[in-house]
């Protein structure tokens, strides 16, 4: 499958989309704020060609919720100068 390439602020902005319209943990988790991405060594990095520092704002709990979205992103896309 081909990624897509995007900013990074496109891809933030589809992670917290992601986010916001999940019904995991029966919602509990949809006022974590997106990580914002930056460029990796995609050999390094399992094929993708960023990665994220931080996860801001996760409330207690939802760590795992936030890393798996912020996976199922990087498996979509790709960043692309801004």
């Amino acid at each position: 499958m081909t990624k897509l390439k995007a900013t990074s602020e496109v891809i933030r902005a589809e992670i917290q989309r992601r986010i916001k319209s999940s019904e995991e943990l029966d919602g509990d988790c949809k006022d974590c704020r997106a990580p914002t991405p930056r460029f990796a060594d995609p050999v390094k990095n399992g094929g993708c060609n960023w990665t994220v520092d931080v996860f801001p704002g996760v409330t207690p709990g939802c760590l795992d919720f936030a890393v798996a979205i912020t996976r199922s992103v990087m498996a979509d896309y790709d960043l692309e100068e801004s």
